[in-house]
């Protein structure tokens, strides 16, 4: 699957739900926020269309840089999916994100 079609597939799912949605200024990157009346709430995706990136990064623990969720969450998804993201890409996730590159999001069914 063309990986537009995977970010425009991911896109469609993710405002499936109730939430708010912005776009960086000068990239292709759609952030994801749970709609609320009580406040700010905590981004719990990027949708990542830059060249380098192109990805989708999920946020567990929002608001907790200590945890070690994210690297735990992702062994267990590139397991899963049977993909290794050191060789697809090289940037670093922070400790409580999680990511899949759109090249691995090749079915709906994924």
């Amino acid at each position: 699957m063309n990986n537009l079609l995977a970010f425009n597939e991911l896109h469609l799912y993710l405002m499936s739900f109730d939430v708010r949605c912005t776009l960086a200024g000068k990239n292709l990157i759609i952030g994801y926020k749970p709609f609320s009346f009580v406040g700010i709430q905590p981004k719990f995706a990027t949708l990542n269309g830059s060249k380098s990136y192109q990805c989708l990064i999920l946020h567990v623990a929002p608001g907790d840089k200590e945890t070690d969720l994210g690297g735990r969450l992702q062994l267990q998804i590139q397991e899963q999916l049977g993909f290794e993201l050191l060789q697809l890409r090289k940037f670093k996730l922070k400790n409580n994100e999680v990511a899949v590159p759109l090249e691995v999001v090749d079915t709906k069914k994924k």
